[in-house]
């Protein structure tokens, strides 16, 4: 006798990802979605219906625009992990950062239908106090660029040769930092009558640990005379070896006899 075999009932979206969904997931507080790569939101935890405070089930809905696609392109196709950071506005219209970690879950082969459990972890804070301090950090490299005076970190050898230096020393010597950096061109500027003198009161700081706040003269182009001050102190490790001098050097007037 013929047998006759169906085809299994293919089991619901919902029910087939229900086993993939834990009451653990409202203890987060981070987001978790489960989607498929059209973004359709599948299952929720807490976290996210207080963010969204709609029942909602197309997350473009909260994505930044310019997000969406990215988004789109990293859940075509079926990978174990996926990671990004994404860009949603919450039920106030207040743009929020969130790293996202997408893990692949299971596809519907007969609609090329791909799951996803997304994790996504609030970086807001986090990224605000980044853009503060990169602001920071370049409004002081733009206030450094602009003052006529040269701030430096050197080697303590008698060259004082340079890490690093500031814009200002095109003020101060003629030269670019390009021009000084790592040579002992602007311990060969410093007069050679100045010169010994210098090293001998620098290292006299630098070994009382005490700021330094010297006048000398420099040679920038081996016979003009430029005055210069010079304030610095040490950098040392923890077992008190002196790694850098760092300071700042300006024009300054002749030193009193």
């Amino acid at each position: 006798m013929l047998k006759l075999f169906r085809r299994p009932a293919q089991v619901y979206p919902l029910q087939l990802l229900q086993t993939y969904w834990s009451p653990v997931f409202d203890r987060f507080a981070e987001v978790v979605l489960i989607v498929d790569q059209y973004l359709n939101i599948y299952k929720s935890n807490i976290t996210w219906q207080q963010f969204s405070q709609t029942d909602g089930r197309d997350l473009t809905q909260w994505l930044y625009p310019e997000d969406v696609y990215q988004l789109k392109s990293l859940l075509s196709s079926p990978q174990l992990t996926q990671s990004c950071r994404i860009r949603l506005m919450d039920a106030q219209q207040n743009l929020r950062w969130f790293e996202l970690s997408a893990n692949y879950l299971l596809s519907q082969p007969d609609s090329q239908q791909y799951f996803w459990c997304l994790l996504l972890s609030d970086q807001t804070e986090k990224i605000k106090q980044q853009y503060l301090q990169s602001a920071q950090q370049r409004s002081l490299n733009d206030l450094i660029k602009r003052l006529p005076m040269m701030l430096y970190r050197s080697r303590n050898d008698f060259d004082w040769t340079m890490e690093y230096i500031s814009d200002g020393c095109v003020d101060v010597t003629g030269y670019t930092p390009a021009e000084l950096l790592n040579t002992p061109r602007y311990g060969q500027m410093i007069h050679p009558e100045d010169a010994p003198s210098v090293w001998s009161a620098v290292q006299d700081a630098l070994n009382q640990k005490e700021l330094f706040n010297v006048i000398y003269r420099i040679l920038p182009d081996g016979e003009r005379v430029v005055w210069v001050q010079d304030i610095g102190w040490g950098v040392y490790s923890e077992s008190d070896m002196i790694l850098a001098v760092e300071g700042i050097i300006w024009h300054s007037q002749p030193a009193q006899s």
